[in-house]
């Protein structure tokens, strides 16, 4: 029996559907599934450029808790008009703590710690709980909120050294 062409665009739009699903839990399966983080050493080093100024490059030192390390570099953006040293810094959380997102538990506890504010926010800016494009946190947003995102995922966040033409940023889990 022949398929008519309705049927077959039909069968063809069912079947991006399933692709789509499977590949959203796939993806939210690796998510939630990162190896828990201790410690992230976070270092930028400005790049001249000639057409967007300055750049960061960034190197992440990773301590996992089970005592186990990883450090992994090519984080770096271009351009203008944002701020690029939270983007380089977005790229590492969303490399390592994307599995903080999902804990609902850090929700609750910000929700009762902001109650009763002019501005009744769920989480801090520039950070998205999944459900919201589909979790994330967010580059470009200014590097002071990730003092706030550090503290709601429950973690502290700081700089710790400074030049020129580097910064030093460590997060650490409580």
């Amino acid at each position: 029996m022949k398929l008519s062409s309705e049927e077959k665009a039909q069968r063809a739009e069912h079947r991006a559907i399933i692709r789509k699903v499977q590949a959203e839990a796939i993806r939210e399966n690796i998510e939630r599934s990162q190896l828990p983080v201790r410690e992230l050493t976070i270092t930028i080093e400005w790049a001249k450029s000639r057409m967007w100024g300055m750049n960061p490059h960034a190197t992440v030192f990773v301590l996992y808790q089970d005592g186990t390390a990883e450090k992994n570099h090519g984080y770096t953006c271009s351009g203008c008009g944002y701020d690029k040293e939270s983007t380089v810094i977005a790229q590492v959380f969303n490399d390592y703590l994307k599995y903080k997102l999902y804990d609902r538990k850090l929700q609750e506890k910000w929700k009762k710690e902001h109650e009763g504010r002019q501005r009744d926010e769920e989480h801090p800016y520039g950070l998205y709980l999944p459900g919201e494009y589909q979790g994330s946190y967010n580059g470009g947003v200014g590097t002071g909120c990730y003092y706030d995102i550090a503290k709601f995922i429950g973690g502290r966040f700081e700089h710790v050294a400074g030049g020129k033409t580097f910064d030093v940023f460590k997060y650490t889990d409580a």
